[in-house]
């Protein structure tokens, strides 16, 4: 090698080296990934073993479908769900680029985690929105029709949903605000949850057996701690997935699921006085109703309100439940929709009412520059009432199309 073929290499190794120094490799931040990482964890707690001790049934149907839906769900939102809902596209849909999990980023736009972990977060928001449906049908069902609508509702009910709001579509630029899932989740699963139930009818037990035969608090089923240690999986489950919307290791995290633990807290109290009121022998369970309700109720407005306007929520959530259930014992759906209850009535109650206590005379932040609490407020109701719409017309599309492969109800020794 010739003096000046060494001298150009060594200036082109120097010149190299300067660029890599004057441009530093941009990587996810470690504690921001982790604090995601274990908020993903408390999520999968939450929709998998939480979500059927809550609400487990004597029967042993609800592990299988439980465990079944998971694993479908999980396929199907890897394969196609995640790039529908959170890949570039339109305003209505997502692309396929990220199909299979493909092409995936090293950093998640406007985000310190990586496109990998955002997508293991929000596989644990679906799962845990799929788990509110299935827990809730799963006696009543038959396990092929489930395993097939969950496929299904996934793609078409839950994807277009999350991409509207939490994937640039046209909720999002219409100002509608979702923090932790009360819309995204909550309602689209509880809505779906009531239709569901009104098409797979009630059985031949009443309501009085439903009861009996399932795991109390009270005491009426087969292991009645099982039920209590359900409800608490759940609630810190979702509190973690409250906390892990932030997407951070920060303030926001925090408040998130500070104001989730109020909710809930300021709901029990709520619920127990129904009980109470009502003279409710299985006054437990209603307190446990109401629980989930007040955090369903925080999920949407987790970080944006202060913790007065989070034990307010959490009072409205526990209230509304209880209208709800009122609303579904003249439908005569049984124990079926008991999700929509909890996770549907508070989810809606919290999504339109949490911009009144957005301003700092409760604690909260204030609205950002131009948004004000009528243009909020509206934009709230404008989208609790797309995503309650499109989750009724497109869960029953959904359930009656998979109902002509295999059929939807259980027969048999529930008839």
């Amino acid at each position: 090698m010739t003096t000046l073929s060494r001298y150009a290499l060594t200036t082109l190794g120097i010149s190299l080296a300067t660029v890599a120094q004057a441009q530093p490799i941009v990587v996810a931040d470690s504690g921001d990934s982790a604090w995601v990482l274990a908020a993903s964890a408390l999520g999968l707690i939450a929709a998998l073993p939480g979500l059927a001790l809550l609400h487990g049934r004597r029967d042993g149907v609800h592990g299988p479908a439980i465990v079944l839906s998971a694993a479908i769900a999980t396929l199907v939102f890897a394969a196609l769900g995640y790039s529908l809902a959170f890949s570039e596209g339109g305003s209505i849909i997502g692309g396929a680029d990220n199909a299979m999990l493909a092409n995936m980023a090293e950093m998640h736009a406007d985000l310190t985690i990586s496109d990998i972990v955002f997508a293991l977060y929000q596989l644990t928001v679906a799962l845990f929105a799929v788990g509110i449906m299935v827990s809730s049908i799963a006696h009543r069902a038959r396990i092929g029709w489930l395993g097939g609508f969950v496929a299904v509702w996934s793609l078409i009910v839950y994807a277009p949903v999350a991409h509207w709001i939490w994937g640039g579509g046209w909720l999002s630029d219409l100002g509608v605000l979702d923090f932790g899932g009360g819309l995204v989740v909550q309602v689209a699963a509880g809505t779906a949850t009531l239709v569901a139930a009104l098409l797979i009818g009630r059985g031949g037990i009443d309501d009085d057996a439903a009861e009996a035969v399932t795991v109390t608090v009270t005491g009426a089923g087969a292991v009645p701690a099982l039920r209590h240690a359900g409800l608490a999986l759940t609630l810190v489950g979702w509190i973690g997935i409250l906390g892990g919307a932030a997407f951070g290791g920060g303030d926001d995290a925090a408040t998130a699921m500070l104001n989730g633990l109020l909710a809930a807290s300021a709901a029990v109290l709520v619920g127990f006085a129904i009980a109470r009121w009502r003279e409710s022998p299985g006054g437990d369970d209603g307190v446990a109703t109401a629980a989930i309700a007040g955090l369903a109720a925080i999920s949407t407005g987790a970080a944006f309100v202060g913790p007065a306007g989070a034990m307010a929520l959490g009072v409205g959530g526990a209230l509304a439940a209880w209208a709800g259930s009122v609303l579904v014992r003249q439908l005569n759906v049984g124990t079926t929709a008991s999700a929509f209850v909890a996770s549907g009535c508070g989810g809606i109650v919290g999504a339109v009412a949490f911009p009144l206590f957005v301003s700092p005379i409760f604690g909260g932040p204030g609205f950002d520059e131009g948004v004000g609490l009528l243009t909020q407020t509206v934009a709230q109701g404008v989208g609790v009432l797309v995503v309650i719409l499109w989750s009724a017309v497109v869960t029953a599309i959904a359930a009656l199309m998979v109902s002509m492969i295999a059929p939807m109800r259980v027969a048999g020794r529930f008839e």
